[in-house]
């Protein structure tokens, strides 16, 4: 996993090859640096795929709202291409099915509810937070 130096030193290298992505690459470090302040610490391997993520999610509604208006999309979806590279992996549905099944055989019979169980996902890299939502859901 990169971190935001190295993100920085490719940033610089490319600025004048490929100034689209040296551009996502400085909102991309501007995005983990801005988090890190807020929560008072380091740099954690996880805040740049957060941060993608976050970016990435924003671009989509971004899109959406240039197409209602039948906008030019292209330089968004350029961008999503160069974020997709920094998202973290997905897991698939029956890796998150099992994932919460083990915390819910953790937890004392009273205590599966969706306000125990949902904190406890959030620690898992990959998880859709709200398809995990709906299996949680289903399982109780």
């Amino acid at each position: 996993m990169a971190t935001t130096k190295e993100l920085f030193k490719e940033r610089m290298l490319i600025r004048k090859t490929d100034p689209e992505r040296a551009s996502v690459l400085g909102m991309l470090i501007d995005t983990v640096q801005k988090s890190i302040r807020e929560l008072h610490r380091d740099e954690m391997p996880s805040d740049i795929a957060n941060a993608a993520k976050k970016m990435y999610n924003e671009t989509l509604a971004s899109i959406a709202d240039f197409r209602k208006g039948n906008g030019d999309t292209s330089e968004l979806e350029r961008e999503l291409k160069i974020l997709e590279e920094f998202l973290p992996a997905t897991l698939s549905a029956a890796q998150m099915e099992s994932e919460i099944r083990k915390i819910i055989d953790s937890l004392s019979p009273s205590d599966r509810t969706l306000k125990n169980i949902m904190p406890r996902l959030k620690g898992i890299e990959g998880i859709d937070m709200k398809a995990a939502r709906e299996i949680v859901s289903g399982m109780l």
